[in-house]
């Protein structure tokens, strides 16, 4: 009975894992689809939309960026949130809850209601359709995921070490560099792959505070999923796939992946 319970249980969970993958090996394969329209399983075998979209100005300008964006959302949180999530974790100071709660409030925010405040707010300082509106609007929603990715590993921080470090000699400044960031390391990574992954996957907020100017790849996606329906679209979200799929196996390579999560 024990061994059909244990079977059972292995058949259950690959059917979930089947569930959880089916749509993405549907989006790929449809990818690869010769006709001009979105369907499954493809009439035909062509690399035609890769082509199409590699050549295309406009996603091309999409691509670019959304990549600048990230690289800009990830280094202002990986600052920000170390530093919060340290100060939150180690400091005793009035107002430590208050401040933790801030930092951690637009995950319980519902994004529609963010964007809203960021459309006015952005409105008013004349950044709305702008790289700088959408870089501040990225790292506001990216940084709670940073500060409480951060905060795991400082939590567990051993204030041994650095009281060993600082009994030999070392400097608040050279404790902190060479002692604390290398044990919050896990958590920075974390929190830079999590804001990376928000900030690319982004569209509520920047569909109110982007313009024709500033259109990025999802919300590029998103317009032609609505207006222009074709295996390009299929082939853009295999390309992203990919680059996760590879960030994924980088880390894994030299951090170790279940490490960070």
């Amino acid at each position: 009975m024990a061994k059909l319970l244990t079977v059972a249980g292995r058949v259950f969970a690959g059917l979930v894992f089947l569930f959880l993958l089916a749509p993405l090996v549907v989006l790929v394969v449809a990818s690869f689809n010769s006709a001009d329209s979105v369907a499954f399983p493809p009439s035909g075998f062509s690399l035609r939309w890769y082509s199409a979209v590699l050549s295309s100005p406009d996603w091309l300008v999409s691509f670019q960026l959304s990549g600048l964006l990230v690289v800009f959302v990830v280094l202002t949180t990986v600052v920000l949130g170390t530093t919060a999530a340290y100060g939150i974790a180690r400091g005793t100071f009035p107002g430590k809850g208050a401040l933790a709660g801030l930092a951690l409030g637009p995950l319980l925010i519902p994004e529609i209601i963010i964007a809203l405040g960021l459309l006015y707010y952005l409105q008013g300082l004349q950044l709305t359709n702008t790289i700088t509106g959408l870089w501040l609007a990225h790292s506001l929603i990216a940084l709670p995921y940073v500060v409480r990715a951060v905060l795991v590993s400082a939590s567990g921080l051993d204030v041994t070490l650095e009281r060993a470090a600082a009994s030999l000699g070392a400097s608040n400044r050279r404790v902190f560099w060479t002692v604390t960031l290398p044990l919050l390391r896990p958590g920075i990574i974390a929190g830079a792959v999590f804001a990376a992954v928000t900030s690319l996957g982004e569209v509520a907020i920047t569909a109110l505070v982007a313009g024709a100017n500033t259109t990025t790849v999802p919300l590029r996606i998103f317009s032609a999923v609505q207006f222009q329906l074709d295996p390009s679209v299929a082939a853009v979200s295999t390309l992203l796939l990919a680059a996760s799929v590879i960030v994924m196996l980088v880390l894994e390579r030299f951090v170790r992946l279940s490490e960070l999560l």
